[in-house]
């Protein structure tokens, strides 16, 4: 029971981080005419992954507790800690570069957190890969 309901709540982590960074994100860019507002909403959904997924590590840990699987535990590591970092780190600078018009550092700081999201997206999907193997 424990291993299907982390299995559950890795399936809907890995879901909310492909679903905002490969539907939501680029939609509103393309939809919403104004790229700032776009952003903003961007940067809204891109938060919300991130302290979700916070959750979602800590109910896996505790679900996953007593597993010697060390892989899987860098790969929970890796699927939280990266949105969390762009979140914490990155977007206070991203944010001063933007208001300071400093568009070419802003486009680097965005890129570097466009980057730990996508990592973020490939560890909880290697994540779910490896709890779905059938039992060794």
């Amino acid at each position: 029971v424990r291993h299907r309901l982390a299995l559950i709540i890795v399936a809907l982590w890995a879901g909310v981080l492909v679903t905002v960074c490969a539907l939501v994100a680029p939609t509103l860019f393309a939809l919403l005419p104004d790229r700032h507002l776009a952003g903003s909403l961007a940067a809204a959904f891109f938060r919300v992954a991130a302290w979700l997924g916070l959750g979602a590590a800590a109910i896996v840990i505790a679900l996953r507790a007593g597993s010697s699987r060390h892989v899987e535990w860098a790969l929970i590591g890796v699927t939280a800690l990266a949105p969390l970092t762009s979140e914490l780190l990155l977007r206070p600078y991203m944010e001063a570069a933007q208001l300071a018009g400093e568009s070419g550092r802003f486009a680097l700081l965005h890129g570097v957190a466009g980057i730990l999201f996508v990592v973020a997206c490939l560890t909880a999907l290697a994540l779910l890969w490896r709890l779905t193997r059938p039992a060794e």
